[in-house]
């Protein structure tokens, strides 16, 4: 794979379950919309650029009439929906094993995904994101992986699994109901992450077909795979990702975003320097990009966006905003021609904007 590769092979198992979703959708209509040709799914070897995975789930979604078409295909996919991600996960002996497994290996499907599982007493978190770019995901990707996850924990256990609460990245759709029909939990809208957070106690269920021989084998073979995977991101990444996890806290001071990378504020910022740009110009960046995806969410006040961006108050997010576009929140959003139709189907555009390019494999 190249720099944010995503595999053919989980290409091949979201296809196969949107088509069992929704009997009028066709691979090769939607292969072919994007640019590429059926016979690309049945090379194992070939991975797609992030961008290429999000312009499929666009027009997957642009030829479904169904809205949450990423919960419904959730419904459909089996743990070889995730290749031998998925098959490593099945063969573990219990669910604790199961998830620390699905965390280990979820890169050998998306080079920027990342998982994270954490047991604080009774409560269990497993949260998911892409690394590579500071918005939200888009609604369909976040319903399939939250929901695919979610109904995964079922079928490996057998048990009707319900957890505390699950929550998404992207915005509050019009209508929730197949939310709360699937997950009977609460859940969540604009959340900083994806999660879900359930009972510690699930994790010692013993799974329907646990082969640890075979799970052995599988693990082998998936730390192949990942050794051959991109070890870093790049350095300007890296303070973008630090950066976009500690928005909401405000605390965004230089010092701080350095310390979690392992160096003193004064290498953070001679290291920016050398790479042409500055701690300021990186936060401002990120703000601004998010900034416009939030101001679109006419749900959402000025003082919440602010809030979100870890401004102080509303009125320094305002001067910010204009001293970056030349024109205020309110201004801006007055002059927003978005129909709620094609706030369901397009993301925005600085989505694909910020989302990464490679000559190294299928853009």
């Amino acid at each position: 794979m190249g720099l944010h590769a995503v595999s053919i092979k989980l290409m091949q198992g979201i296809l196969s379950a949107a088509v069992a979703a929704d009997s009028d959708l066709e691979a090769e209509q939607i292969l072919a919309a994007i640019g590429l040709y059926p016979e690309i799914l049945k090379d194992a070897d070939v991975c797609i650029s992030h961008e290429k995975f999000t312009a499929l789930w666009v027009e997957l979604v642009r030829c479904s009439a169904n809205p949450s078409i990423g919960l419904r295909m959730a419904e459909f996919a089996q743990p070889s929906s995730w290749d031998v991600v998925g098959y490593a996960v099945e063969s573990s002996p219990n669910l604790n094993e199961a998830m620390e497994r699905i965390v280990r290996s979820v890169r050998v499907l998306h080079e920027e995904a990342e998982m994270v599982f954490e047991i604080q007493g009774k409560v269990a978190r497993l949260t998911h994101t892409v690394l590579s770019s500071p918005l939200p995901l888009y609604r369909a990707v976040s319903d399939w992986v939250v929901a695919g996850i979610f109904l995964l924990i079922r079928r490996i256990t057998g048990v009707d699994f319900v957890p505390f609460k699950v929550g998404f990245q992207h915005r509050l759709p019009e209508e929730i109901s197949a939310y709360h029909r699937l997950f009977r939990a609460p859940v969540e809208f604009n959340q900083p992450i994806n999660e879900i957070v359930f009972d510690s106690t699930f994790l010692s269920l013993p799974l329907l077909k646990s082969d640890p021989d075979l799970g052995r084998v599988l693990d082998r073979y998936i730390e192949v795979l990942l050794a051959n995977l991109p070890t870093s991101e790049s350095f300007i990444d890296s303070v973008r990702r630090e950066i976009s996890r500690e928005l909401r806290g405000g605390n965004l001071d230089a010092e701080m975003i350095a310390k979690r990378l392992g160096f003193v504020s004064r290498t953070l910022q001679r290291k920016l320097k050398e790479s042409g740009t500055s701690y300021q110009e990186l936060l401002d960046e990120t703000r601004q990009s998010l900034s416009i995806h939030y101001l679109q969410e006419q749900h959402m006040t000025v003082s919440e966006v602010a809030f979100l961006l870890g401004f102080s108050e509303a009125s320094a997010f305002s001067r910010a905003f204009k001293r970056w576009t030349g024109t205020t929140p309110g201004e801006f959003r007055r002059a927003l021609k978005l129909t709620s139709d094609k706030s369901l189907i397009v993301p925005d555009e600085n989505y694909n904007r910020l989302a990464p390019k490679s000559s190294r494999f299928l853009t």
